[in-house]
């Protein structure tokens, strides 16, 4: 039966007519992939509308496409095609349980001023007996 956008359909002729289990009907809604029923509780009514969504995710899977994926899809939401370029980080292990992240990019004299401050604030973090680069010096 072709779906006509004013006919209503209960979930179990929603179920025969796509060949999905009720179960995974309500799964995709609750997932946002569609539009609950028309017409809520025991007596629900499903539209034409739910049908062609319905159709749309199974050839969607058929391609591959995972379950996220189709909702970016449906949604009219487009992938980057390219990837950001990658930035370049400076780790300093102040303390065994203490990692500052700076940018490598930084202006020479950002990097000087922010290497002073991290020097100051890893003498407060550092537990009695650590290294400067956080290992335990008492095991020397």
């Amino acid at each position: 039966m072709v779906p006509d956008r004013n006919d209503s359909w209960t979930l179990a002729e929603l179920a025969e007519e796509t060949g999905l289990a009720p179960r995974t009907i309500r799964y995709y809604i609750a997932r946002g992939l569609m539009s609950g029923p028309a017409v809520a509780g025991r007596g629900a009514a499903y539209s034409g509308e739910h049908v062609e969504r319905l159709k749309a995710i199974q050839k969607l899977q058929a391609r591959g496409l995972m379950l996220a994926e189709i909702a970016r899809t449906l949604a009219g939401v487009k992938e980057p095609k390219e990837l950001p370029p990658p930035e370049a980080w400076e780790n300093y292990k102040l303390a065994e349980d203490v990692v500052v992240s700076v940018r490598a990019d930084a202006a020479p004299w950002r990097v000087k001023q922010i290497r002073e401050t991290l020097r100051q604030f890893a003498s407060r973090v550092r537990k009695p007996g650590e290294d400067q680069d956080g290992s335990d010096d008492s095991n020397k």
